[in-house]
C-alpha cells in the first residue's frame, strides 16, 4: 500500500516549485501558489498527525515512524522535518502581504469595550473608547512582534531558490516513501 502521504509530497513538492513555473506561464504560477496555500494546510495536518502520533486518520496517510527509522532508506526519518518546513513554505506564501495584526488587534478592541459595555451598562463613552484604545494598541503591539516573525520566515521560504530546494526535496521524499512502502 502506498501511503498518500507519499502523494501529498509530491504535490507540495510541484506547489513549492511554483516559482519555476512562474517563468514558464504566470498563470500557472499563480494557480500552483493558490494550490499550494491548500496542501499546506493539508501538509500540517498530516505532519501534526504523524509526529504527534494522534491516529486521526489511523495508518491510513503515512506509515509509523517505526518502519521509517527501520526502513531501508535512512533518509525518510527526516520526513517530518520536510513537511514542516514544506507547509510552512507553502501557508506563508500567500499569507505574506495580509497584514492579519491590525485586523485581529482591531477586532479584540471592540469585544473588550462591547463586553465591558454589556458587563457596566451605565459606562460612558470615553471610557469605553479608552477601553477601546487601551486594548487595541496592547494587542496590537504583541501581535505586531509575532507578524514580523512570520512575515521573516515567509520571506525567507519563498525566496526562489530556498522554495525550489524545499520543493525538490519533497519530490524526492515522496518518491521514496512510494518506493520504499509499495
Amino acid at each position: 500500500m502506498v501511503f498518500p502521504v507519499a502523494y501529498i509530497l509530491i504535490a507540495g513538492g510541484i506547489c513549492a516549485c511554483a516559482p519555476l513555473f512562474k517563468r514558464v506561464a504566470s498563470a500557472l504560477g499563480r494557480l500552483l501558489s493558490m494550490a499550494g496555500f491548500f496542501v499546506g494546510i493539508g501538509v500540517f495536518v498530516v505532519a501534526a498527525d504523524t509526529a504527534l502520533e494522534i491516529g486521526l486518520f489511523g495508518r491510513l496517510l503515512s506509515p509509523p515512524i517505526e518502519d521509517l527509522t527501520a526502513s531501508a532508506y535512512p533518509l525518510l526519518r527526516y520526513f517530518l522535518p520536510l513537511m514542516i518546513v514544506l507547509g510552512l513554505t507553502l501557508f506563508s506564501r500567500p499569507l505574506r502581504n495580509i497584514r492579519w495584526a491590525s485586523l485581529t488587534s482591531l477586532g479584540v478592541g471592540l469585544l473588550a469595550a462591547y463586553l465591558l459595555n454589556v458587563t457596566f451598562p451605565g459606562l460612558g463613552t470615553i471610557i469605553l473608547g479608552a477601553v477601546f484604545l487601551i486594548a487595541t494598541l496592547a494587542v496590537y503591539m504583541l501581535l505586531r512582534f509575532v507578524e514580523d516573525i512570520f512575515d521573516f520566515v515567509g520571506t525567507v521560504l519563498a525566496f526562489p531558490p530556498i522554495s525550489l530546494a524545499v520543493g525538490i526535496a519533497a519530490v524526492y521524499f515522496g518518491i521514496l516513501i512510494a518506493i520504499a512502502f509499495p
